[in-house]
């Protein structure tokens, strides 16, 4: 991009910042809960409605998604927890659990992970088991008691796996309020706690974190999100609209925390270069995605902010990252103001072989899909493709881009739920929204159509992806506050096939998080990424999965790995999984002819 573009670009977008967006001051303690994030409340008449008067969208469009939760007899109870209970209301409690699908002990059939959150005893923060649950092909198994994670220091929310180590076996970076904890794993279902010994230090307050290579060394490095400075030593009362309930706080009204950027070392320990790889340190985040996003090699980062704009970082060659927040396009709303973004991903939603963005936000703004336009610009399409038309009451978190019904092409699940107890304009508990894709055009959305499970009111949270049945079907695991976690089943009658891809790295880590894989078919490329963090708080199974439709004929996969080869694998008529293993072949070149 020339650097005219670039000054047009920033003309234009600081004329809408300032031209036509809100007040970003400070909120003052005290000040009515609805007015949460910052959002300009639009005059009721036009805009708001109260949360008993919300419209659902319909459609004549009729889905083949079907998703129908698993029975208590197949799946433990495994309740969040935030303290609510105790009536402090603090915004603490407002940030919930998140999960982890992932096939832990390597027996082939993905396991569940749910965090339990945090509970007080006085005013001090305690933490709630991490629930482990085995998956024994039929049912799952509680293994909690023999874990070694059963018992958490930390108040915490998140839970962010990879194979950090090499061992082939995914460990857990469990995030929260007053630290984080790296759980290693022994191949044996069970798990050790060491944080100290690996150096791994991100103090203050937590939601989300993101594994990825991003010096290029070969080990996996990992991204740790900051939120806000509060405490109970920092906990102004705030109210409800009536001016006298007692309600959880805005963000607004705290400082933010740094995110933090542990590099490794390569001998398992890891060393904080926050500062040196050039890290926004003023953002309030709750997700965070790892992605190469335009293609160069290298892993970049997207930021979901509270209350201000989200930042994409972009990968300086693995020395350190640019802020590409404004420039990209995609920091901002389509009216150039910041968002409220708890959940994010990225997704060739439109099989262009490019990738895009994704963003659930809060209530009065619209969910934002940015459309990657190459050259690092994104455009918000949120209205063209129909995401607009469901409305702006949700308050969307936990998030993934799936091929729920095998037909080759991305559709998007969102869990929602209010931050706030007496929410104005739109309800406390609330539905999930499920959103087909229609051939990368629009979406539509057909949550009723779904299943029951999907429309019951709930403080939706956590949500990972998985296939815990092996039936070439994506499944989905979520996790409410203050209700059962639950595993969707998907119960869809489809003519497709689908195609699981595991990747294991050699020169490029052996999870090889970045990898590029393109699926050629006789009906167009389907273009995935192995990314990292993603969605609230949680992690999806670490597989590529592919939808191919009854009339399509897949011929070949065509991966490029993260160290930098490229690798071309044949697909047969009775493929349905897949293991890749990276092969040592020349690297290819970028355009500057770097290797």
């Amino acid at each position: 991009m020339t650097c005219d573009r670039h000054l047009v670009f920033v003309f234009l977008l600081c004329f809408l910042l300032f031209a036509g967006c809100r007040d970003a001051s400070k909120g003052e303690p005290g000040k009515p809960a609805d007015d949460q994030f910052g959002v300009v409340t639009p005059t009721p008449e036009k805009h708001a409605a109260r949360p008993s008067e919300i419209k659902e969208t319909s459609s004549s469009y009729e889905s083949a998604i079907r998703l129908e939760p698993l029975s208590a007899n197949q799946f433990p109870q495994a309740i969040p927890d935030n303290g609510a209970r105790h009536g402090y209301a603090t915004i603490l409690e407002s940030l919930g659990s998140g999960c982890a699908a992932v096939d832990f002990d390597r027996d082939g059939w993905p396991d569940a992970l749910v965090a339990g959150g945090g509970d007080f005893v006085g005013r001090t923060c305690i933490g709630q088991p991490v629930f482990v649950l085995r998956n024994c092909e039929t049912h799952f198994e509680d293994t909690t008691a023999t874990s070694g994670i059963g018992t958490t220091r930390y108040y915490h929310h998140g839970i962010c796996a990879a194979d950090f180590d090499h061992d082939g076996f995914e460990d857990f970076l469990v995030t929260g309020f007053g630290g984080v904890q790296l759980f290693c794993n022994l191949g044996d279902g069970t798990f050790a706690e060491s944080t100290a010994a690996r150096d791994l230090v991100a103090g203050g307050w937590s939601a989300s974190a993101a594994w990825g290579d991003f010096n290029h060394d070969g080990h996996l490095d990992v991204y740790v999100t900051g939120y806000v400075d509060w405490s109970f030593d920092n906990d102004p009362p705030c109210f409800a609209a009536d001016g006298t309930t007692r309600d959880n706080c805005s963000p607004k009204i705290f400082e933010p925390l740094p995110d933090t950027l542990l590099i490794s070392g390569g001998d398992g320990t890891f060393t904080d270069q926050t500062e040196a790889f050039n890290v926004r340190a003023d953002g309030k985040t709750l997700g965070v995605v790892a992605a190469d996003l335009d293609a160069d090699g290298f892993l970049d980062l997207y930021v979901g902010n509270d209350v201000m704009m989200n930042f994409l970082h972009r990968n300086e060659s693995g020395k350190n990252f640019a802020d590409w927040s404004i420039f990209s396009g995609a920091g901002v709303s389509r009216r150039g103001s910041p968002d409220a973004s708890m959940g994010v991903d990225v997704v060739d939603f439109n099989n262009d072989g490019r990738f895009d963005i994704w963003a659930a936000n809060f209530e009065m703004e619209s969910f934002a899909l940015y459309q990657n336009l190459g050259e690092m610009q994104f455009r918000h399409v949120s209205d063209i493709t129909g995401v607009s038309a469901i409305g702006a009451h949700y308050v969307g978190w936990g998030t993934a881009f799936v091929d729920l019904d095998l037909d080759g092409d991305s559709d998007t699940v969102v869990c929602n739920g209010n931050v706030v107890q007496h929410p104005k304009h739109s309800p406390s508990l609330q539905k999930m929204v499920l959103l087909e894709n229609i051939s990368g055009e629009y979406f539509e959305e057909v949550t009723r159509q779904v299943g029951a499970a999907l429309l019951t009111p709930q403080h939706g949270r956590g949500l990972a992806w998985t296939d815990w049945n092996r039936d070439g079907k994506v499944d989905l695991l979520t996790t409410p506050t203050h209700a059962p976690a639950q595993l969707l089943q998907n119960e869809s009658e489809v003519s497709g096939r689908s195609l699981n891809v595991r990747l294991i790295g050699t020169d490029s880590p052996r999870q090889p998080i970045g990898a590029i894989v393109k699926m050629v078919t006789s009906s167009g490329t389907q273009t995935k990424q192995l990314i990292g963090g993603g969605s609230y708080a949680s992690t999806s199974l670490s597989e590529l999965h592919f939808g191919i439709p009854e009339n399509s004929r897949p011929t070949e996969l065509r991966i490029t790995w993260p160290a930098g080869s490229e690798q071309s694998v044949p697909i047969t008529a009775s493929d349905e999984r897949l293991v890749v293993i990276e092969q040592h072949l020349p690297r290819r070149k970028n355009s500057d002819g770097r290797d």
